[in-house]
């Protein structure tokens, strides 16, 4: 039973892939690079294992594509600290745990990418309100539902899945696809042809 179940999931992840928006993927990485290349801020959030793919994202960004002494691409997952975290959710509300981070930091012309299953995540959502008030770029990444993340960003992604676990498996697959590229655009690589 449980090798039916693995082709199934198998199956519908392959499908799921296969049906991502390859010119919108570019879209975001040619984002990340620009913050790269004119030292914007990235931000990545995201809520339970959308966090830890946020965490994962600021890991492989920040360290994965660089060579050498490449320029360096200023991105922070701001979950990560969780003395922060807590306080504001404690002393103020969850829903505000990103946005007033972003009050201390977001500068205009940085980037927050939003990572979720639904797309209504209410404090990714008022950290996409905030954002664009005071001149961020946009970006979501989430899953069938769509939700207002999606009406929201400049560039929204939807990965087309109801599945929670197709949809978190597809955000890092996301992250390793773009920054593996973005690492041979550091080391100056040729940026090898599309073969989708």
């Amino acid at each position: 039973m449980f090798g039916a179940f693995y082709r199934d999931y198998l199956s519908e992840f392959i499908e799921t892939l296969q049906r991502l928006n390859v010119d919108i993927l570019e879209r975001i990485m040619n984002e990340l690079e620009s913050a790269r290349q004119n030292g914007a801020q990235v931000f990545v959030i995201g809520n339970g294992g959308s966090a830890a793919s946020a965490s994962h994202w600021a890991c492989d960004f920040g360290k994965g594509i660089n060579v050498g002494e490449s320029k360096r691409l200023r991105i922070f997952s701001p979950i990560d600290n969780v003395a922060l975290g807590t306080a504001l959710s404690n002393d103020i509300t969850y829903d505000e745990v990103f946005t007033e981070q972003l009050k201390n930091y977001l500068n205009p012309g940085d980037l927050i990418i939003g990572l979720s299953v639904s797309g209504n995540s209410e404090n990714v959502v008022r950290a996409f309100l905030y954002g664009k008030q005071h001149g961020a770029k946009t970006i979501s990444i989430t899953g069938s539902a769509r939700g207002r993340m999606t009406e929201l960003a400049d560039i929204p992604l939807v990965v087309e899945s109801g599945n929670y676990g197709i949809v978190e498996d597809i955000h890092m697959f996301i992250a390793h696809v773009i920054s593996q590229y973005m690492r041979r655009l550091s080391a100056g690589a040729a940026a090898p042809q599309s073969t989708i």
